[in-house]
């Protein structure tokens, strides 16, 4: 820091008194001065910090040799003839065709792509997302376990109409049952709790495991069970929907997605035209990032 020397004009006798106080302080008139103009002034600004400079990019040569073309030259740098533009552009060369034997180009590096986000994670539904009516049926006992729900049945129901499902499965005399129905127009309703055990399956067998209706939800769907009567989308989706948010809930593997003529095989065709195997793959789409 350099200094400059100021002069100033006061009383001589200001002047003497103030150096001999000064002096009983052990200090100078000229430091006191100082100090009056820098408190005054204030202390010296702070200049920003310089950033660093630019690293220079490195870069790699290469000296033309003949039957070299920037393709070639691209190709063997890149592993790709078609990134020549880089090696042009980086070397100023209007023209990629104009290269001579000799002449040093300058490769430079590849710039890395950036890294796409990785997507969200895919939810399943909950079955507290899912519009589900509630229309108790007599038609239950309880589960020998409660908690130990491994298994999805679908059905057919052999009828035209959700109001006459519902209806036989409310007729105490019917002796069967299903925790949901779904509709053609893909409406669902629950009739037994998931916890209880309703009585789909009948006599049933699943990995080896007797009784499915002890471990297995059952689930109808409203069809003739003829091969010829569709299933429509609205009916689909929701049936999608709702094994996905079942096996959300209980920890369900998609290849415990089953049919009713899986577990019965011989005594049950249903549900006949239904696509099990597709059903699980769009079961597990909700599963897979």
């Amino acid at each position: 820091m350099s200094n400059v020397t100021v002069s100033i004009a006061i009383d001589k006798d200001l002047y003497e008194r103030a150096k001999v106080r000064a002096q009983g302080q052990g200090r100078t008139v000229e430091s006191i001065l100082t100090k009056l103009l820098t408190d005054w002034v204030g202390p010296p600004p702070i200049a920003p910090p310089v950033p660093p400079p630019e690293p220079e990019p490195t870069y790699q040569t290469y000296t033309v040799k003949a039957g070299d073309t920037l393709s070639k030259i691209a190709k063997e740098f890149y592993g790709d003839p078609t990134k020549y533009p880089i090696i042009a552009a980086y070397n100023g060369l209007a023209d990629p065709g104009l290269i001579v034997i000799g002449q040093i180009l300058r490769i430079p590096p590849l710039t890395p792509p950036t890294p796409k986000p990785p997507p969200p994670p895919v939810t399943p539904p909950t079955l507290e997302d899912l519009d589900i009516s509630w229309i108790p049926s007599p038609n239950f006992d309880e589960r020998p376990d409660p908690e130990n729900i491994t298994t999805i049945v679908v059905h057919a129901t052999a009828n035209s109409t959700l109001i006459g499902v519902v209806s036989w499965f409310q007729n105490p005399t019917a002796y069967v049952s299903a925790h949901y129905v779904i509709g053609k127009d893909g409406k669902i309703i629950q009739m037994i709790k998931d916890e209880d055990r309703a009585w789909h399956a009948g006599k049933s067998e699943w990995r080896g495991v007797p009784n499915v209706n002890d471990y297995g939800l059952g689930i109808e769907l409203v069809n003739l069970n003829d091969g010829q009567d569709p299933y429509p989308e609205a009916q689909y989706q929701s049936l999608v929907k709702l094994c996905q948010a079942v096996a959300y809930e209980y920890n369900i593997s998609t290849e415990d997605i089953v049919g009713h003529s899986q577990v019965s095989p011989g005594r049950k065709t249903d549900p006949r035209g239904l696509d099990i195997s597709e059903l699980r793959q769009d079961v597990a789409a909700a599963f897979q990032v």
